[in-house]
């Protein structure tokens, strides 16, 4: 399900990437990891092992923003075409479907931002904690290089950076304190851009009625240019 809106479709995207995880043990070939937003209040809704995702912030990556700029996007004219996609909401057949058949939409240059995210995972077996630890420094946010999550809601490719990690183990509070819930911290860091501005739709000039007069100056020496349309 498309989830349009700014930090909704980077949530769902991070989301949709975690849930592919999985566990094995003795007693099952595969456990899937569910993942929450929060952590589960209610007993019934623990299924160990689980995952939680928190945004912690959200900051202005200036080291991205450039100088102010309208970009435009005109259906089946490359030269005016800018935009390819309008972010978390409008991939390009979007924006071809919402354009003025005679013209063109146009808004500001996009904001760009860092979201700073959470992702926890808890187990009760260091088994499946080993796993776990094994899947996401390896395969889903390694060290080495940058993992890329894709966005369908705009068709992007996001960036996300694995920051830190730690080990955070707490003592179970439904065995009496008594046995340890294996739980590892990653802090993540997707790039994401908010729109500056709504768009502006524009209508083409199909004619020009008149004459433009030159005048002289440092690039012309013909004080009687006229061109007639």
């Amino acid at each position: 399900m498309a989830n349009p809106g700014f930090t909704l479709a980077e949530d769902a995207a991070l989301k949709t990437r975690i849930s592919t995880l999985s566990v094995s043990d003795d007693k099952s070939a595969e456990r899937v990891l569910p993942v929450f937003f929060r952590h589960p209040e209610s007993v019934t809704e623990k299924s160990y092992p689980f995952a939680t995702i928190e945004l912690l912030d959200i900051r202005h990556a200036t080291e991205r923003q450039h100088s102010h700029k309208m970009w435009t996007y005109a259906e089946g004219n490359d030269d005016l075409t800018d935009l390819t996609y309008y972010p978390d909401e409008m991939d390009e057949a979007a924006l071809a479907a919402l354009a003025p058949t005679d013209g063109f939409l146009k808004t500001a240059q996009f904001v760009p931002v860092d979201l700073v995210y959470q992702v926890s995972t808890y187990t009760r077996s260091q088994r499946h904690d080993r796993q776990l630890t094994a899947l996401m420094l390896r395969r889903v946010f390694p060290f080495q290089g940058r993992s890329w999550i894709p966005v369908p809601e705009d068709d992007t490719m996001r960036r996300v950076t694995l920051t830190n990690w730690a080990s955070s183990d707490l003592l179970d509070q439904e065995s009496g304190y008594k046995k340890r819930i294996f739980r590892k911290v990653y802090t993540l860091t997707m790039n994401a851009e908010i729109p500056s501005t709504d768009f502006i739709s524009s209508t083409r000039v199909l004619t020009v009625e008149g004459e433009i007069n030159g005048h002289t100056d440092s690039l012309s020496n013909d004080p009687d240019l006229t061109e007639e349309f």
